[in-house]
């Protein structure tokens, strides 16, 4: 271990500079400690123990161990469990919150059968009862909207009850971070349970200040502890009424957890499906303990969430209800259809009456097929300030193909749905056809992989417009005519992200499926490629002389938050499919001051960091080996005659860059920029200590330039320094060498015994005492 020390009681003792590591074991290093020793008691005289002063107190906590008389100056911080449960629950998930209004509900008068079947379930107490029911159906058939109003109806219950009877909903949706993992669901119904039974909230008070770190555990340690453990403590259990719960949407679970980044898309599928079952899992084990809670859960039919709840597991708990065969479709459509057109007519002035037949307004029924979101569009399509509503209405009935023989039968019943989006997107003049399809691939090309400065819907396009190099609002004007499906104009909601545009999860399906949407396919590739390339092109304008300073370009400061997640993506897509595309852009990234736009994208004045955020440079670091971060698996790629040379420059160009980089940190005595906060200080310091990883793993890497600036921070030494040794001595990171890592460190060591803070000094002794343990 480096360095000895002598103890003596209250004595201060200096060292001078460390003798190479034993293996004898020795305390800690103590020369900028102080230390003391304790008469009367058995300590050996020469025993240290660390001295922290306690505010208002007449005697210091040596050891964790309080001495004198301080009870008397402590207060007790008792934390309110449902201000905490509400700070970390998915308010947005909500049958009743802001992020959902208006919510979703039924038109009066349909679906009726099924909203009195599901009520009727819930009311009746007979032993028969299954207390799960799964309301199941195809996309477009309203199971949403049913959810919303079973919850509205039996809220109007309450006064006749003398009770709420619905304990708390959850409404995932896969664009949502907080709603398309399990990660806040249990969370989100222990606080609204507590809203709904009062009782609940003094055993959670008592879970959350015993332990507050409840709400980073896995959503299986928050079911026991938020919702099983304190309903079995309440001595009144089996006289509380059962609530409802309701959980809708199963199949918008995609994420197995709350990352921000989706695994990579040969995963994707896998991620969705174990989150899916891990929330029917959830719900099962809550079920198990047979609490006064019943549960409501609704999904589309998906083979493995209907397998898994046709399982014996589920077999004597689930009611199935097949909404698709549930009441009569075709009759909620033609109510639905009448009172729309009625009310267009009203607005809109038209000759005929409000009570007037549409012509075609039975075509438009039965070309719904039942099918009411179909009908739903159509209306959205002819609620046209700026058109025609009957003549928008016999252009989508009356020119379409009377038969489609290029949909197979595995696409009913949405067949005459995709033919209703082939419509609308003819409905745009074909000469604003090539700019509409690229925009939507823009919005498709990193789906929810984007991170915007300014969350605004509007800010989000003209960053989009700027980087493609379309005109002011080029991006909006061209995707008006798809009003009517997408959410632009008045059918957007107030907090509304650039993400959350498809009215329905059917419509972006359509533009993916070449089969389907023919010659207005959007293809993916295609828009990943673009994207990728203007963000290149926008990095080439970023040099050193600018940083520090906030960027004036939206588009620029856009590629510096996102060019590494959006290669990082490629590298599994685009790239596979395409290694001619992946050398062309290589090529472009030599080109590039990589070194200033690494440090423009750790330190964007524009961007606040929170404790919480992913660092933008995240997924370059995710390797061992950082230089190769952009050649990525490769394997196909290295197979192209004369690439070996193109290679060996790239990773020489991003080794040098990251050493460049490092360097300027290391040597910053302080930054131009705002303030790091502690949260992006560590995770830099993280990834320079990867890349030192791989710099060691080199030969001669004591000639390293970073290296050999790391053994000569300064006089003082600086924050950086400070930042990127702790992460060398944190035991908890991964290490590929572990030999290469004690090494480097008694590279430096010198340096870190000359500079190094107390807390630095501490954790250098703490390493080489567990060292010298193992």
């Amino acid at each position: 271990m480096p360095g000895s020390n002598e103890h003596s009681r209250g004595r201060r003792v200096e060292t001078e500079g460390p003798p190479p590591p034993s293996r004898q074991r020795q305390r800690p290093l103590t020369a900028q400690y102080n230390t003391v020793g304790h008469e009367g008691t058995n300590d050996n005289v020469g025993s240290r123990q660390q001295v922290f002063n306690q505010q208002n107190s007449n005697a210091p906590i040596i050891n964790g161990v309080v001495y004198g008389n301080v009870i008397h100056n402590m207060q007790r911080l008792t934390l309110d469990g449902l201000k905490i449960l509400y700070k970390h629950a998915a308010t947005g998930a909500m049958h009743d919150s802001g992020e959902r209004y208006p919510p979703p509900l039924c038109h009066p008068g349909t679906r009726e059968v099924v909203v009195r079947r599901i009520i009727s379930w819930y009311l009746d107490k007979s032993r028969r009862k299954k207390p799960i029911m799964w309301v199941y159906a195809p996309a477009g058939y309203g199971k949403t909207a049913v959810a919303g109003t079973v919850s509205e109806k039996l809220e109007e219950l309450t006064t006749q009850l003398g009770f709420c009877p619905v304990g708390a909903t959850f409404f995932f949706w896969r664009t949502s971070q907080e709603r398309n993992s399990p990660a806040r669901l249990i969370v989100t119904l222990a606080y609204q349970l507590v809203r709904s039974i009062p009782e609940l909230q003094a055993r959670i008070d008592g879970v959350i200040n015993a332990d507050p770190m409840i709400m980073k555990e896995a959503p299986e340690v928050q079911l026991k502890k938020l919702i099983i453990d304190p309903f079995k403590s309440l001595s009144n259990l089996q006289s509380i009424p059962k609530r409802l719960i309701i959980v809708d949407g199963i199949d918008e679970c995609i994420n197995s957890d709350h990352r921000e980044s989706r695994l990579q898309e040969k995963k994707y599928a896998e991620d969705q499906e174990a989150s899916q079952i891990r929330v029917l899992n959830l719900i099962h084990r809550l079920e198990s303990h047979h609490l006064p809670l019943t549960f409501l859960i609704l999904s589309r039919p998906e083979a493995w969430i209907k397998r898994h709840l046709e399982s014996r597991q589920f077999s004597d708990v689930l009611e199935p209800l097949d909404l698709y065969k549930l009441g009569d479709h075709m009759n909620d459509v033609k109510l639905f259809v009448r009172t729309e057109l009625s009310r267009i007519a009203t607005h809109f002035q038209l000759e005929f009456g409000a009570d007037e037949e549409w012509p075609g307004e039975d075509s438009l029924v039965r070309k719904s097929e039942g099918l009411i979101l179909y009908a739903s569009t159509v209306v959205r399509h002819i609620d046209d300030p700026y058109g025609d509503p009957p003549r928008l209405l016999r252009d989508i009935l009356f020119h379409s193909s009377a038969t489609r023989p290029d949909i197979s039968d595995s696409s009913k019943p949405f067949a005459s749905l995709y033919e209703l989006y082939r419509q609308i997107m003819r409905s745009c003049p074909e000469r604003n056809r090539p700019v509409m399809i690229e925009v939507l691939e823009d919005i498709v090309a990193f789906q929810k992989e984007r991170t915007f400065m300014d969350e605004g819907f509007e800010e989000n396009f003209r960053v989009l417009d700027g980087l493609s190099g379309r005109g002011e609002e080029g991006g909006l004007k061209a995707l008006r005519p798809l009003h009517a499906v997408l959410r632009i104009g008045t059918h957007r909601s107030r907090n509304q992200g650039i993400d959350d545009i498809f009215i329905h999860s059917s419509f972006g399906e359509f533009l993916k499926s070449s089969h389907i949407s023919k010659e207005f396919t959007v293809d993916r590739n295609k828009g990943e490629e673009r994207m990728l390339s203007n963000v290149i092109k926008c990095m080439a304008s970023v040099t050193m002389d600018t940083f520090g300073e906030e960027l004036e370009d939206t588009a620029v400061e856009f590629a510096l938050q996102n060019w590494c997640n959006f290669w990082h993506k490629t590298e599994s897509g685009l790239f596979q499919k395409s290694h001619t595309t992946h050398l062309n852009l290589i090529k472009k990234i030599l080109d590039l001051d990589l070194m200033a736009c690494i440090l423009h994208t750790y330190f964007n004045p524009g961007r606040t960091w929170r404790p919480w955020d992913q660092s933008p440079m995240a997924h370059f670091f995710d390797d061992s080996k950082p230089s190769n971060f952009f050649v990525g698996s490769g394997v196909e790629l290295r197979r192209h005659t004369g690439i070996s040379s193109t290679i060996r420059k790239l990773r020489s160009h991003v080794q040098s860059s990251l050493d460049a980089t490092y360097i300027h940190l290391v040597q910053t005595t302080n930054f131009t920029p705002p303030q790091p906060s502690a949260g992006a200080k560590f995770r830099i310091a993280c990834h320079c200590a990867t890349h030192l990883q791989e710099v060691t793993s080199q030969p001669n890497w004591e000639a390293n330039k970073l290296v050999r600036a790391l053994r000569n921070p300064g006089k003082a030494g600086t924050i950086f320094f400070e930042e990127v040794v702790k992460c060398l001595y944190d035991q908890k990171l991964p290490r590929r060498d572990e030999a290469a890592r004690r090494e480097l460190l008694l590279n430096i060591d010198e340096a870190i015994v000359k500079v190094g803070s107390k807390a630095l000094l501490y954790c250098r002794d703490e390493f080489w005492f567990d060292s010298d343990d193992e």
